[in-house]
């Protein structure tokens, strides 16, 4: 019975059919692949509360367009992708369909990768709106229902069949990239979907029953900085000179591991350090965003999800294997994002020009097309 009851079976929480991680305990069968993601459920009886919101600005042509794009395909339930460039202001341009989702007491969920992100956008969207906004992430979920709810993807096994419109922003970041766990469990959370980032992954571009839009202009309209490259043999001394001509700037220094950020901190100053290991980082993070001057060293925590308003970005080590394309015009997407500081440098030092290097620059220069 054990060979051959699994062969069919399929796990209604994460999608798998590998019957080599479905097991039985007390007649019941269960799947080890998605083992760990138990906990208390959302209460499918809550309901919904109508509501709008309210913006100080109007939105551009641009994101305008995308707006239109998305509440659209919301309204003929069609799963569809807004691939914008960073800074383009992807958060305003779902309002229309948030707003048109509430007032039909449809149940909206936003789902993202990172805490930190979330955190950010419960504030944000409990200013905008005149609804209940919750938060859910890993050591807060005592409140798992609201009118829009935001989670992080690890959180998503609490809302299964939930949601009638799920957005996922940043689909391509850790941890739900290449997380075929994550992917299967969200993929049964809602009936429609709403897929957003400034890099969209392949498999996205490649599934034509997947409404596509394309916005490549920043909300100011402004071109997107272009990455300087300066390739070196001597990347300290090199990194210790461009620190000293942004001395009275907000400099955000990158690294591709924990380790060399450690040893390039006892040879540089810098005001603040921050990690994947750094204790109270959103404590850490609201002190960033406040800063008019100083040095950052950060990995790639800080890849997306940080808005400084005149900021310069530092990529050390940029030719390293954990910089990939994707990330590298992430990082670059830091600078430039203030309609009044929409210039800014972006500098890769590096032992060489590699090819995700190349593509990145190549990248953004068709973007500024």
């Amino acid at each position: 019975m054990k060979g051959g009851f699994f062969i069919s079976y399929i796990c209604s929480k994460c999608g798998n059919k590998d019957k080599r991680y479905f097991a039985m305990n007390k007649d019941k069968i269960y799947c080890r692949k998605c083992l760990n993601f138990t906990g208390e459920t959302a209460n499918k009886s809550y309901k919904c509360n109508k509501g709008k919101y309210k913006l100080d600005y109007s939105l551009t042509d641009n994101q305008r367009k995308a707006s239109e794009f998305i509440l659209k395909n919301i309204k003929n339930k069609n799963n569809c992708a807004l691939n914008a460039v960073c800074g383009a202001g992807k958060t305003e341009i779902i309002y229309d369909a948030l707003e048109y989702s509430l007032n039909n007491k449809m149940k909206i969920g936003i789902a993202i990768p990172r805490k930190d992100v979330v955190i950010e956008l419960k504030e944000r969207l409990g200013k905008d709106f005149n609804v209940k906004v919750v938060g859910v992430y890993g050591g807060n979920h005592n409140e798992l229902e609201g009118d829009i709810t935001i989670f992080t993807t690890h959180q998503a096994y609490r809302y299964l069949n939930y949601f009638d419109i799920l957005i996922i922003d940043e689909i391509d970041a850790f941890p739900y990239n290449h997380n075929d766990i994550l992917q299967g469990i969200v993929s049964k959370c809602s009936k429609v979907f709403v897929y957003m980032s400034a890099t969209m992954p392949e498999y996205i571009e490649k599934d034509s029953k997947i409404k596509k839009y394309y916005l490549n202009r920043r909300y100011h309209n402004y071109d997107l900085p272009v990455p300087k490259v300066k390739v070196s043999f001597w990347m300290l001394f090199d990194l210790k000179r461009i620190l000293k001509k942004y001395k009275n700037k907000v400099v955000l220094v990158y690294f591709p591991t924990i380790k060399i950020q450690n040893k390039i901190a006892k040879k540089v100053r810098y005001d603040y350090l921050i990690n994947s290991k750094s204790e109270n980082r959103d404590i850490l993070l609201n002190k960033i965003r406040k800063l008019n001057k100083g040095v950052i060293l950060t990995t790639t925590v800080l890849e997306r999800g940080i808005t400084i308003k005149d900021v310069q970005v530092i990529v050390y080590n940029a030719e390293h294997n954990l910089f990939n394309k994707n990330t590298l015009i992430q990082i670059s997407g830091r600078v430039g994002r203030n309609i009044n500081f929409y210039k800014g440098d972006i500098v890769f030092i590096c032992k060489s020009k590699n090819k995700e290097i190349k593509e990145t620059i190549k990248t953004i220069k068709k973007y500024n097309e």
